[in-house]
């Protein structure tokens, strides 16, 4: 009986020890906020030029950029990773016309990107309410593929989602 009597003992302690722990941080815990962040989107209707010959020679045609701003409102306290994310929400550009056929790039980078129908990372950057980062924008540029032989004189479409993820 003894040793019943005295593993019931620390378990009242550690019992008391932790209402008292969470009492202690009930009243002296600070609240847990979020950073309160938006993603503000400029030109985001792409329309692209008739092609010319020298769009076919060259095998693309230049759409308008679609300028993105990511501003955070207010603070979590601590920085945060924003993300932007694009993917294409069509499954081809109509006409015939494969979905791989039109690619995107961000303005400070030379490399283009076939667009998908999964999200694929446009920009990550770690931001700081007022501090850095904040706000933070860059430009997503489009042009489709051209060939003489299958494409012909047809009105292409396709949409496409831009959203931002903060962690």
């Amino acid at each position: 009986m003894l040793k019943l009597e005295r593993s019931r003992a620390p378990v009242r302690s550690s019992v008391a020890a932790g209402v008292s722990l969470l009492l202690a941080l009930l009243c002296f815990a600070s609240p847990v906020t979020a950073q309160s962040t938006t993603l503000a989107l400029s030109g985001n209707v792409i329309t692209f030029p008739a092609p010319t010959a020298t769009d076919y020679v060259n095998g693309y045609v230049y759409s308008t950029g679609v300028l993105f701003t990511v501003d955070a409102t207010s603070s979590s306290g601590q920085a945060n990773v924003t993300t932007v994310v694009i993917k294409s929400t069509s499954a081809n550009l109509g006409n015939g016309k494969v979905l791989a056929d039109l690619q995107w790039r961000r303005s400070d980078l030379a490399t283009w990107n076939t667009i998908t129908l999964a999200n694929v990372t446009v920009e990550t950057r770690n931001q700081t309410f007022n501090g850095a980062n904040d706000p933070w924008s860059n430009t997503i540029f489009f042009r489709m593929k051209l060939t003489w032989t299958t494409d012909a004189p047809a009105a292409y479409t396709a949409n496409y989602t831009i959203t931002l993820n903060v962690q």
